[in-house]
């Protein structure tokens, strides 16, 4: 019973400097231009689909969730992390407005969190993850 699920994840502290990094930088720029304050801030208000849009493309971590009897394994292309079932407390999905954040509730250590994105990206496979975690002997709880 070997499932494996392709989810788009990102890194998100990368996610978050990247985006605020380049609204300091446009909203720098466009305090040297010289018109009034309304249409400096109404251009920085134009490029912020342009900043979202390359800080999630900056931050991408796209990820492969293989969940076996045993163990939820979590792959990037740099690192893996491996949780055994025996060791998962419970597994909460919290809806956000760009994605979900994945809390792993482990018995004896701190929570992992992985952020799930949805914004720029194709259809990944969180449904049937969804599905696989509520038919699996892991705790799951969808908010």
């Amino acid at each position: 019973m070997n499932q494996t699920f392709q989810i788009n994840t990102l890194h998100r502290g990368r996610y978050m400097l990247c985006f605020f990094v380049l609204l300091f930088v446009f909203g720098g720029i466009s305090s040297y231009i010289p018109l009034s304050e309304i249409y400096k801030i109404i251009i920085v208000l134009f490029t912020i689909p342009i900043i979202l849009y390359t800080a999630v493309k900056v931050s991408q971590r796209p990820s492969t969730w293989i969940l076996d009897s045993e163990s939820l394994t979590i792959a990037f292309t740099q690192e893996t992390h491996v949780y055994p079932i025996a060791d998962i407390d419970h597994l909460r999905s919290l809806t956000r407005s760009g994605g979900n954040l994945y809390v792993i509730y482990l018995r004896k250590k701190s929570p992992a969190r992985y952020w799930r994105n949805k914004l720029f990206q194709a259809d990944d496979d969180t449904l049937a993850l969804h599905e696989a975690l509520v038919q699996s002997d892991i705790e799951y709880f969808k908010f």
